[in-house]
């Protein structure tokens, strides 16, 4: 997955510069945010879930995927800065979801969506 990819050796990179300048460094790493959308268009987060809803994908996998809101993001960033003794890294998730689990919740609050069964 090239967008991980790219995390990992953006964050690699952010370390060395980090450890180059003598810079405390500390970070956050959510899993897949979801909530209010800042852009006028849909977002890969929430692709995620709007694919169960609009019929396109047919069946789900048997996957599991961590969750997190946006404003929980939000405030992870805020403690980890107003924590001096905070360092390394911090995961930054809410839930964790069998993506059965997920087009069950789904079904339940849109009974009228096509959203897989199996």
């Amino acid at each position: 997955n090239w967008y991980c990819y790219g995390k990992a050796v953006a964050e690699q990179a952010a370390w060395e510069v980090a450890k180059e300048k003598g810079v405390d460094l500390v970070v956050v790493n959510p899993v897949l945010v979801l909530g209010p959308l800042l852009q006028p268009t849909i977002n890969a987060s929430t692709i995620h879930i709007l694919k169960y809803l609009t019929g396109s994908a047919k069946t789900y996998a048997n996957a599991t995927q961590a969750y997190v809101h946006v404003r929980d993001v939000a405030l992870a960033h805020i403690l980890v800065f107003e924590k001096p003794s905070a360092s390394g890294r911090y995961l930054c998730a809410e839930s964790s979801l069998h993506r059965g689990e997920l087009v069950e919740i789904l079904a339940k609050y849109f009974p009228e969506y096509p959203i897989p069964t199996k």
